[in-house]
């Protein structure tokens, strides 16, 4: 059972991965081709609610690899991502969005461990 809630995980994170790239990519390439750049660069912070050190990697990671944000830094007790995204109007709704992509799939990863 746990094998295949693993199994799950990884293909849903794969997916949501694939599918925020591709979006994010097109995102990013209309505001560098837009006539006027209007963009509205924040620094957000991340609370994480995975535990294992990996699991906080994979994390920032993924929140750097999707085009228009980067992981800056982990706090020291591993709790919150300071995450620089190139434009964003609501720094909650961002951080809300990463957490709902990308760390409820590793948290079940995390269980199926």
């Amino acid at each position: 059972m746990r094998a295949l809630r693993r199994l799950r995980a990884v293909l849903v994170l794969l997916a949501i991965f694939l599918w925020d790239l591709v979006a994010a990519s097109v995102g990013v390439a209309l505001i560098v081709l837009a006539p006027r750049i209007r963009t509205r660069p924040a620094i957000v912070v991340v609370p994480v609610t995975v535990q294992r050190p990996w699991a906080v990697a994979l994390f920032a990671y993924f929140t750097s690899l999707t085009p228009g944000s980067t992981c800056l830094h982990v706090s020291e007790d591993r709790r919150r991502l300071y995450v620089h995204v190139l434009d964003s109007t609501d720094a909650e709704a961002s951080a809300t969005r990463f957490k709902r992509l990308y760390e409820r799939w590793i948290s079940d990863l995390e269980l199926g461990a």
